[in-house]
């Protein structure tokens, strides 16, 4: 993205990213401040939301459970001029729980992914769906990394607007690059409670071909990502508009 930068630096926050920039099917460059990926925002520093709300910010879409909100609540949860709106991905499920799925030869967040997109696909469409009402302003979507469910989605919609795999896969590693303290502090916490810190670090990891072979189940057991998130009940006259937002309308 030439003329704005893809990461917004929010104190409080490491994972802000921008969309923007990515070339579409069409040619296009994504509109920049029109979908942006985010981790967790409980502990913005003050001025973070105003910051925000400087870049364009006008829908939130949690994608924590109901209990990680509940422990950590979002700041923009009541805010004026912001949506906001908790829609998880998973209801009591953390990724590291789903990432015991069967494939002991694959990264252990490979059939997590694809479990995601297999079981959760009612989760999936709500998101998706609430992202596509957005019409002016950006859509923000977070998590508590901005790894794992954030970066399934966030591959949804580049997928949607016909982003390379190549650029796909690119932004999903990206965030291994922006979160080195986040990681750091999640192992610390995890070694105080006597977890298995070798095999959190792991979960934690965002390799290529995690996102290569979730792109090709996409491709293989769906027909990509339009024909996924037509199957998982997102109308198509939803899926145009974004498209349509995506592509630069």
């Amino acid at each position: 993205m030439k003329d704005m930068p893809r990461h917004i630096a929010v104190e409080g926050t490491y994972n802000i990213r921008d969309l923007g920039g990515y070339v579409t099917a069409q040619g296009t460059r994504i509109p920049p401040r029109r979908f942006l990926r985010a981790d967790c925002l409980h502990r913005l520093e003050p001025g973070g939301t105003e910051h925000l709300l400087g870049e364009g910010l006008r829908c939130v879409i949690d994608l924590r459970t109901v209990n990680e909100v509940a422990q950590a609540p979002s700041h923009f949860d009541g805010l004026a001029g912001v949506d906001y709106v908790n829609l998880p991905l998973f209801d009591d499920l953390s990724p590291a729980a789903l990432a015991n799925a069967d494939g002991a030869h694959l990264h252990p967040l490979v059939p997590f992914y694809i479990r995601a997109l297999d079981t959760r696909s009612d989760a999936l469409r709500d998101i998706v769906t609430r992202i596509a009402q957005v019409s002016d302003g950006a859509v923000l979507f977070n998590c508590t990394a901005g790894k794992d469910r954030t970066g399934i989605v966030a591959a949804l919609l580049l997928g949607l607007a016909g982003v390379s795999e190549a650029e796909i896969i690119e932004d999903y590693v990206l965030t291994e690059q922006m979160i080195p303290d986040l990681v750091a502090e999640f192992l610390s916490i995890s070694r105080a409670n006597g977890g298995d810190v070798a095999r959190y670090a792991t979960l934690l990891e965002s390799p290529a071909d995690t996102m290569a072979k979730m792109l090709s189940h996409l491709s293989v057991q769906y027909g990509g990502v339009e024909d996924y998130l037509l199957h998982s009940g997102v109308i198509r006259s939803d899926l145009l508009r974004l498209q349509e937002r995506l592509c630069g309308a």
